[in-house]
């Protein structure tokens, strides 16, 4: 079995930071960090747009950083050319999806943490995958950027907060946002990461959508279904979302992909 995709990819700085700690894997392809030095010029100027196969697999992933000035940006663009440099030995070396999102999330996290000892202060970035191989596609996160299945009108999250949310739900803490409890750049003798993984079945006509909070922050699920649903290609369905993000603020970095199952072959 194999599926054919078209992707998406959008990554804004917003309308309120002064520099965008995000960055992307997009089917090979992630933000230099060079981009990061020239200040006016952090977000695509258009979307990047490809199409792929599910045989032998296809990787994409968000991940959004955080430690404020340069170091989140240095944690992002860490981890994803990390991730791309899985992907390739993935191509060489076939192993099970599952199995090389948690290799890949170990080795992030190898690599974030030893950028992190250079420097003070908490550093280090989420990360939300997803591999396509055959007729699955397998999701892995750490941190609170999102993974979503749009099928059939409806919206369901794959990826897990990995965020005190519910301890301020329950305890009823307000004007706080959410703090991390995992993140990529732990230092592995205090504490282990731990990924969230989630596998699904493609089907022709599903969207999966990649996101870090910069998004999700901005757009409640009822408007991202109604958006994903108005649009007629991934393309299409990016420049919406990032549009709508900004008109209502676009108080963080927005970085978003999104893949449609164009077609699945027996």
């Amino acid at each position: 079995m194999e599926c054919r995709l078209s992707a998406a990819c959008l990554c804004n700085m917003g309308r309120v930071r002064g520099n965008n700690e995000d960055n992307f894997y997009f089917d090979g392809r992630t933000m230099p960090l060079d981009l990061f030095a020239a200040k006016d010029h952090t977000s695509l100027d258009k979307p990047l747009l490809q199409d792929v196969s599910t045989s032998p697999f296809a990787a994409f992933g968000v991940f959004d950083g955080m430690g404020g000035e340069e170091n989140g940006e240095v944690a992002s663009f860490v981890a994803a050319e990390t991730f791309k440099d899985k992907c390739r030995w993935l191509r060489e070396y076939v192993a099970p999806p599952q199995q090389f999102l948690a290799e890949a999330s170990a080795a992030m996290n190898d690599a974030v943490a030893a950028e992190a000892r250079r420097v003070p202060g908490r550093v280090g970035t989420t990360g939300v995958m997803l591999c396509f191989s055959e007729d699955e596609v397998y999701c892995g996160n750490v941190g609170d950027s999102r993974a979503y299945r749009f099928h059939k009108s409806a919206l369901f999250q794959l990826s897990t907060d990995h965020n005190d949310a519910k301890f301020l739900r329950d305890h009823g803490v307000v004007g706080r946002k959410p703090r991390l409890t995992q993140y990529i750049g732990l230092d592995p003798e205090e504490m282990m990461i731990e990924p969230s993984y989630a596998k699904e079945k493609l089907q022709q006509g599903d969207r999966y959508l990649l996101c870090s909070d910069g998004l999700t922050d901005m757009l409640d699920n009822l408007t991202l279904c109604s958006i994903l649903k108005n649009s007629a290609t991934a393309q299409q369905g990016v420049e919406a979302l990032m549009d709508a993000a900004l008109e209502r603020g676009g108080r963080d970095n927005i970085t978003i992909i999104l893949v449609e199952v164009e077609e699945v072959r027996a």
